[in-house]
């Protein structure tokens, strides 16, 4: 048997940190008993291993984490490199711990390729598991991804880098079949909030773009002008810099350019509705308003902030099971993405909605082919359908849900708040009916108009870190470019308060050997 014993900052409701006792005892083949200031906190089976925390950053995530629906106070940090308490091996750690990862038979959401949204999973420094803020972890076995040739500095960002790859994956393969049409239909792309998140979506398109031989423009958006350099650094062609970024009275900015000198004049209107794709890093309530502004096609958001944002309350939820917002369009079958799923599919229409013609006769011609099955009703009878026998998907969750106002929106997404489990399954898409038309709002208006809202979380680890390898410099590049300060572990608190420094981009903390 192991046991360790520490003190550990611990993050607490009201957006501070105190000091608590932590022990933990047992092994991998028996499974861990985890104390809290001598008190039961966490039992853990066999599968987890003892390692030893070496960096860990700190992202947007980390910083809103008083707004998100999980337990607190916890030693949160998710941004992880570790080493193996016993032979050293450094190790980045996949941070959702689930039966797979733990070596244990796999439920239906693993069995569909999505093990990442199994209902059961808990999330490293976010969801119960103490994170890396504290000087040892215990992660599943299936969870530890060796470094190999990444330095620290570079292994410490590949977490969010797989998520910045992994959403740009996401859009560009929402926008065609083939990467002939994604380069014939994205001619622009916009980043909103290039900071910590949104430097490396950046980073992550123009890799993208050059290992595809892709020619969109990618442009930066950004309202604090130091950060015009670093976007241009990143990858960016243009960033566009706006003093009143995101607040209601914008008018005049600059436009930096790659490889030109001074930076000319820039007109907010000028760039309504220009761009093919916006990708929304911001973390802020006005990002989702802006990025409508920006485009009328696609908004890709990465924001986990935890709060509301015109009317939708779910939005973060929205973002952590990867589910899409669009109208009812004739290929909504195509909308599938990253998910073993056979047909029919299972489709939920409220019974609010009052479809139009084109609508009931694009279902009803669905139906007769047997590639859906529907269920028409109420949210509350919708959801005790689902654990009825006469519902027989593989996940318990509809993959698509039909409404036609914003009050239903955020009931799909989380019809109890006592449960975070949506009515539509992970990687599932909310289909708006034109039937909305008739409410009077900002983002049902862009949807029916035609726009999508996709969405995105954690990427594949393994499969970023063979594709940096193969760009040997790309990720050490951005890593120097991006980390602003580090701090020793016992400073914690001070680190935290200086990554919500504007000048600060990324900031990291330092475990040293005791």
């Amino acid at each position: 048997m192991i046991e360790v014993r520490f003190t550990a900052y611990e993050y607490n409701s009201n957006d501070s940190f105190s000091d608590s006792v932590y022990e933990m005892k047992g092994s991998e083949e028996s499974g861990w008993q985890i104390l809290r200031n001598s008190s039961p906190y966490l039992e853990l089976g066999k599968g987890y291993r003892l390692l030893k925390t070496e960096l860990c950053g700190i992202c947007s995530t980390d910083l809103d984490r008083r707004f998100l629906p999980f337990p607190l106070p916890q030693i949160i940090g998710h941004e992880v490199v570790a080493s193996d308490y016993l032979t050293g091996q450094k190790y980045v750690l996949e941070i959702n711990d689930t039966v797979v990862s733990r070596g244990e038979e796999a439920d239906p959401f693993c069995q569909v390729g999505i093990p990442t949204h199994s209902p059961t999973r808990m999330v490293l420094g976010i969801d119960r598991l103490p994170g890396g803020f504290g000087p040892y972890i215990l992660a599943p076995k299936g969870n530890l991804i060796e470094t190999k040739q990444l330095e620290d500095m570079e292994a410490v960002l590949l977490e969010p880098f797989a998520a910045s790859l992994h959403g740009v994956e996401v859009s560009l393969g929402r926008v065609g079949a083939d990467l002939k049409k994604v380069g014939a239909d994205l001619k622009k792309i916009a980043v909103l909030g290039p900071r910590r998140l949104g430097s490396l979506v950046i980073a992550a398109l123009d890799l993208y773009r050059k290992r595809n031989k892709l020619n969109y423009e990618i442009v930066s958006l950004i309202r604090h002008q130091n950060l015009a350099d670093l976007s241009l650094r990143m990858g960016a062609d243009q960033v566009l810099y706006f003093s009143k970024l995101g607040e209601g009275d914008i008018k005049e900015g600059l436009l930096f350019e790659k490889n030109v000198g001074a930076p000319t004049s820039a007109s907010w209107p000028d760039y309504k509705h220009s761009f093919d794709l916006v990708f929304d890093t911001t973390g802020s309530i006005s990002g989702l308003e802006t990025s409508i502004y920006l485009t009328r096609k696609e908004i890709h958001r990465k924001t986990t902030n935890g709060q509301a944002s015109l009317g939708i309350a779910h939005l973060t939820e929205l973002v952590v099971d990867e589910i899409s917002v669009t109208n009812l369009r004739s290929d909504f079958l195509n909308l599938v993405w990253g998910i073993e799923v056979s047909l029919p599919a299972w489709v939920f229409i409220s019974s609010s909605v009052s479809l139009i013609k084109e609508e009931k006769e694009l279902l009803d011609d669905l139906e007769k082919k047997d590639k859906i099955r529907i269920f028409t009703g109420s949210i509350e009878e919708g959801t005790r359908f689902l654990g009825s026998k006469e519902f027989g998907g593989v996940l318990p969750r509809f993959d698509f849900a039909i409404i036609d106002s914003s009050s239903e929106l955020d009931l799909v997404i989380r019809p109890d708040k006592k449960e975070e489990k949506s009515l539509v399954r992970p990687r599932g898409s909310i289909l708006i009916s034109k039937s909305a038309e008739h409410e009077s709002n900002l983002f049902l208006d862009w949807i029916t108009g035609g726009g999508i809202l996709s969405t995105s979380r954690c990427g594949d680890f393994v499969r970023t870190r063979e594709l940096l390898i193969s760009e040997p410099g790309f990720l050490k590049s951005v890593s120097e470019n991006l980390i602003s300060k580090e701090f020793d572990s016992r400073s914690i608190p001070e680190a935290y308060t200086n990554a919500r420094k504007p000048e600060n981009i990324k900031v990291v903390v330092r475990h040293k050997a005791s």
